[in-house]
């Protein structure tokens, strides 16, 4: 009985040092590369793979994948995912281990720092950590880049994007961004989709949105008392959503003369005076163009009930860390305890044959 509990604890022991060489599983550096393959079947959309480590001037994980995979996505599923701190960058050394793919997806990792490579066309990096994103000019050369998401990041202002010329959606929702330069915005001439939403923004240069521009998103800013478009010329807007600021007039007359092909235009609790608000949806309804219920001064806002989402996506994002953490800090303990058992057993092993 005794020796198959010292066996037993002997193949613990073993198993227990194994397990702090796991990458994905300590969270921490290891001198170990792993080869990780797609998982089964998701090669036929994208080579997905959960856990993948990779932090600069590190060893790092490798990709094992068909020659013609030419997305990847990393960190995916969520619930196959065993820590979140394994990915801290996206340059162009982890862009060639993942055989420098058309598309890439990694979301809600701690990548800090994105440095774009020429050749990506579609990149989502949404609920990650970024506050910077390095696009510099190459020689003349340009981006391929044509989707990029960064909603929920730690961005502050867009200048570093001004390189992206042939980008066609740009989503940068939940973010920290103060002011967008209007030049940047010119330089995006086949842009049809701009998200601002849940930034910090005060004032926008309308005057300066590419004609080819359909939908454009700036709720949740800080948009206050009257909005003008003096200077704007959105030919292809189809779609303005204005929602949850802390507007209280609106010239809609020159909105229409700017933006003739308007289909949608949302207002949701941006406080206009009754008799502004009346005014606006009797236009709305000549010129044919939907528009959502104006909440006006006074009524309960209903922000709670269907925007509440990303925060509370937030808030559940931030426990998982926390929690990773406290598995992250027990590993270590219990691996200091192993490897002290284990100097115990084999010190005493060694004095007991003499």
């Amino acid at each position: 009985m005794m020796a198959i509990t010292v066996a037993t604890s002997e193949c613990v022991f073993v198993f227990l040092l194994f397990l702090q060489h796991l990458p994905a599983g300590s969270g921490n550096f290891t001198n170990t590369l792993w080869a990780h393959q797609c998982d089964p079947g998701s090669e036929i959309f994208a080579c997905t793979v959960p856990n993948f480590f990779y932090k600069p001037n590190h060893n790092h994980s490798t990709l094992v994948a068909p020659g013609t995979v030419r997305k990847v996505r990393l960190a995916y599923p969520r619930d196959k995912i065993l820590l979140r701190d394994n990915i801290v960058a996206y340059d162009a050394v982890l862009h060639e281990i993942l055989k420098r793919p058309r598309a890439v997806q990694i979301e809600n990792v701690i990548i800090k720092t994105v440095d774009l490579p020429l050749d990506l066309e579609y990149a989502d990096f949404s609920s990650n950590l970024i506050a910077t994103v390095s696009a510099p000019e190459v020689n003349g050369s340009e981006y391929a880049l044509r989707y990029l998401d960064l909603q929920y990041n730690r961005l502050t202002a867009i200048d570093s994007l001004r390189t992206l010329v042939h980008l066609e959606t740009l989503l940068l929702a939940h973010n920290r961004i103060v002011v967008v330069d209007g030049s940047v915005l010119k330089g995006f001439p086949k842009l049809s989709g701009l998200h601002l939403g849940a930034n910090q923004l005060e004032e926008f240069p309308y005057a300066d949105l590419p004609a080819t521009l359909e939908w454009l998103v700036l709720c949740r800013n800080d948009f206050a008392n009257i909005l003008e478009f003096t200077g704007m010329y959105a030919p292809a807007l189809k779609v303005l959503n204005l929602q949850d600021n802390f507007l209280n007039s609106l010239n809609i007359d020159s909105l229409l003369a700017a933006a003739p092909n308007l289909k949608e235009l949302l207002l949701r609790n941006d406080f206009i005076a009754i008799d502004g608000a009346s005014e606006i949806e009797h236009k709305l309804q000549e010129a044919g163009i939907a528009h959502d219920k104006l909440a006006h001064s006074g009524q309960e806002s209903d922000y709670d009930e269907e925007d509440g989402d990303g925060d509370s996506y937030h808030h559940t994002n931030q426990k998982h860390q926390a929690r990773e953490y406290i598995f992250s800090g027990l590993l270590a303990l219990m691996n200091v305890c192993v490897m002290a058992w284990g100097g115990f057993r084999l010190y005493k092993a060694l004095h007991s044959d003499k």
